[in-house]
């Protein structure tokens, strides 16, 4: 029972039971048949139950048809002249009905309305269709009012649980959209920095016996701080428009970036058969990132190893592979860098373009990386193969040796 209050401070209920209560007990009084107790008692005493109706329904609603009832034993108040007494009595008979059909279940609320029917009845003497009219009515409206509750009660749970969701949602999405951020910062700084540090390297030991060679060296160094320039701005345009960041030129800026890598001095080729061009703008990122990547690795972990890029247009897919040999000169202590989430990048990248990635140590003691794209990827659910990487460790990149 909802605590309703007049004011602030008194309850109604109280004040309609007393209400009817008095109203009662001055019909009986000016009808001249106050003093016919106990009947007279039983009427306001049924008047005045309606001041706790909320509370049991069905068992105010029995007592109640019990106490209307015993009049009949004692004295007919049908004989009173003055209809106006009644008022209170249906008024208390509706009150009842209604709160019956709203405020308890289905059978009890039943039953307690065959009880107050029957005590009206019974206090009426012949029978009467106005008790059946006056509770049936209100008991089916009360019962419509208590579905409509439970219809708002579910309904505003159901909102909480939507706007729930949707907090989840909006957190999941912003930790999403972080670590697409992060992913592609590691990918654009990684590689960069790992060609600064070769190419710093190798000025170092060239600045006393090559000058020409340690300055291009060097000049290396600023073209790639260049590029790595060029694409973290490409990432704030990529932020600010909501849109993919993906090559403008397809895949043939792969052989730019094979490019750049040559020019620093190590030893890379890249071949480039087939259709390459007609790949999704994300497919076309997801393989560029992958070349990008598997290079950065292969400078970190194979220092000096030959590696061999190959990309095949095939008719429905693209096969992107990427191997490097064993390392031939001493580590340059970029394998420490890093959080080792680079071959998880890949793999999240090609799997997003719905296609499958493989990794794995190669016979020869090197590394390979292979990418499959779609041309047309199909909306459904990816498969754990897609997901594979053969051999140990290949959470994160190891040490080649």
């Amino acid at each position: 029972m909802k605590d309703w209050r007049l004011f602030g401070v008194v309850p109604p209920d109280p004040i309609v039971g007393a209400g009817l209560a008095l109203a009662a007990t001055c019909f009986l009084a000016h009808a001249r048949q106050l003093g016919q107790l106990p009947a007279s008692l039983c009427v306001i005493a049924f008047c005045g139950l309606v001041a706790i109706r909320r509370r049991r329904p069905v068992s105010v609603a029995l007592l109640a048809g019990a106490l209307i009832a015993l009049p009949a034993f004692t004295h007919n108040l049908a004989t009173v002249d003055d209809n106006r007494a009644f008022i209170p009595i249906w008024a208390s008979v509706f009150l009842y009905s209604y709160t019956l059909g709203s405020g308890s279940s289905l059978v009890p609320s039943i039953l307690g309305l065959a009880g107050l029917i029957a005590g009206v009845n019974l206090s009426g003497g012949p029978f009467n269709p106005v008790p059946e009219m006056l509770t049936l009515g209100p008991w089916l409206a009360g019962l419509m009012v208590a579905s409509r509750q439970r219809a708002s009660i579910a309904l505003g749970e159901r909102a909480k649980e939507l706007e729930d969701e949707r907090e989840v949602f909006a957190r999941e999405s912003v930790r999403y959209e972080r670590a697409r951020i992060a992913r592609e910062l590691h990918d654009i700084v990684a590689h960069s920095v790992s060609l600064m540090v070769v190419q710093a390297n190798a000025g170092e030991r060239l600045a006393t016996v090559d000058r020409e060679g340690a300055a291009e060296a060097f000049a290396s160094i600023g073209d790639a701080a260049l590029q790595a320039d060029d694409e973290i701005g490409r990432l704030v345009e990529m932020l600010g428009d909501s849109s993919p960041a993906s090559p403008s030129a397809g895949l043939r800026i792969v052989e730019e970036l094979v490019s750049r890598v040559q020019a620093s001095g190590l030893d890379i080729s890249c071949q480039m058969s087939g259709d390459i061009n007609d790949l999704t703008a994300e497919g076309t990122d997801g393989a560029y990132r992958l070349v990008q990547e598997a290079i950065t690795n292969a400078m970190k972990h194979a220092p000096g190893a030959p590696l061999g890029i190959s990309v095949q247009g095939h008719t429905d897919e693209l096969e992107v592979r990427v191997a490097n040999g064993p390392a031939r000169h001493a580590s340059s202590g970029l394998e420490k860098s890093g959080g080792n989430h680079g071959l998880a990048g890949m793999r999240e990248r090609i799997v997003q373009c719905g296609g499958s990635f493989e990794a794995g140590v190669t016979a020869v003691g090197g590394w390979q990386v292979t990418a499959r794209i779609p041309r047309h990827p199909r909306p459904g659910r990816i498969r754990s193969s897609q997901l594979g990487i053969r051999g140990e460790g290949a959470a994160t990149v190891p040490r080649v040796p």
